[in-house]
């Protein structure tokens, strides 16, 4: 009897060790967060995962033939104005067809909230004047009264889009179908540093457009995160050489590297998207911060070797390039504004 009890004493103790264990590992963690909300287990876990594709809710909607215009959206102007406007070009029959009452209907998300998604129904006007088979359209999300502000300054947002047909007595259809893919937009503000923000946002946003379609833009720089950031960054910095930012100056002497445990803090002083942030063996540019689910969305270049947003996690470890206006050069909009002016 007296074995038998050190037996069963020195079991339970093993049992015990192994219980601890597993409950210390990522799968028990996740066991004791099962049938909690979403919001807390992924505040509670390490998160590190490329931002959706495509809306669940309009899965089984058909991929409409329009893609997204982002040169024209980097054209248009780099102030404020209270609003998003999209700009698309449409081959799409089913689109073209519809009499010009073509509705929008807007799944619209801002990044640094983006457990909280915004319902927007707005008109499209599609140009058909213009020649050849692609037709150009624009819709605008603006700012009213009965909408509480939903675009602000120096921010960025992702949109899903779905079109619809509304029919002589004003009633909308069933879709027509859906655009490919996520619209990211980032407003710009009044300083020269959120228009430089904007420039820089937008840029990579066209990139990462291209390479989700399988086109190219034309861009020259190596499939590497480091250069990535060089090339998105290298049009506007001081310093930058062959348009390509010199990160070793720009972040050195009087403004070194914040530590990743900052951007919080550095958040609420001024916008971050455009930021860099550096980690072992791997770099990328910030878009947002959520600080309700304490995520960050980033724009990575060379992400299992190709171009993605990403939802992570903040990391102590990480090293991020705040900019400032100093980091700006002299000129910039000057000449932006011409070069980015639409050519008939």
């Amino acid at each position: 009897m007296l074995l038998r009890s050190t037996w069963w004493s020195i079991y339970a103790a093993l049992a015990s060790i192994l219980f601890a264990g597993i409950s210390a590992s990522p799968a028990g963690a996740a066991r004791r967060h099962r049938g909690r909300s979403n919001a807390a287990t992924s505040t509670s876990a390490y998160v590190k995962r490329i931002a959706p594709k495509r809306d669940a809710d309009a899965s089984k909607l058909r991929l409409l033939k329009v893609s997204y215009d982002y040169d024209l959206a980097r054209s248009e102007g780099v102030e404020y104005r209270g609003s998003i406007k999209v700009f698309l070009r449409i081959t799409d029959e089913s689109v073209l067809a519809a009499d010009g009452r073509v509705i929008a209907e807007v799944k619209f998300t801002d990044l640094s909230n983006y457990h909280v998604n915004k319902a927007v129904v707005v008109p499209v006007s599609i140009d058909r004047s213009a020649e050849g088979a692609l037709k150009p359209a624009t819709f605008e999300i603006r700012n009213d009264p009965t909408n509480n502000r939903l675009v602000e300054p120096a921010k960025v947002y992702r949109l899903f889009i779905n079109l619809r047909h509304k029919n002589e007595k004003g009633e909308m259809s069933a879709p027509l179908g859906c655009v490919r893919g996520p619209y990211y937009a980032a407003t710009s503000g009044e300083t020269r540093l959120e228009r430089a923000r904007h420039q820089i946002v937008m840029r990579t946003f066209k990139e990462f457009y291209y390479r989700q379609r399988g086109w190219r833009t034309g861009e020259k720089y190596p499939m590497d995160c480091y250069s990535y950031y060089m090339w998105a960054t290298g049009f506007c910095t001081v310093g930058a050489k062959n348009g390509r930012t010199q990160l070793a100056s720009l972040f050195g002497g009087d403004i070194l590297y914040n530590d990743g445990q900052d951007i919080p803090k550095l958040d609420g002083e001024n916008p971050i998207h455009g930021d860099y942030v550096r980690k072992p063996g791997h770099s990328f540019m910030l878009l947002a911060y959520d600080p309700q689910l304490k995520h960050v969305w980033t724009m990575e270049g060379n992400f299992n070797s190709t171009i993605e947003v990403v939802v992570r996690s903040i990391s102590s470890s990480w090293k991020v390039g705040h900019l400032r206006d100093r980091h700006i050069r002299a000129g910039l909009f000057e000449q932006l504004a011409d070069k980015l002016r639409p050519r008939d």
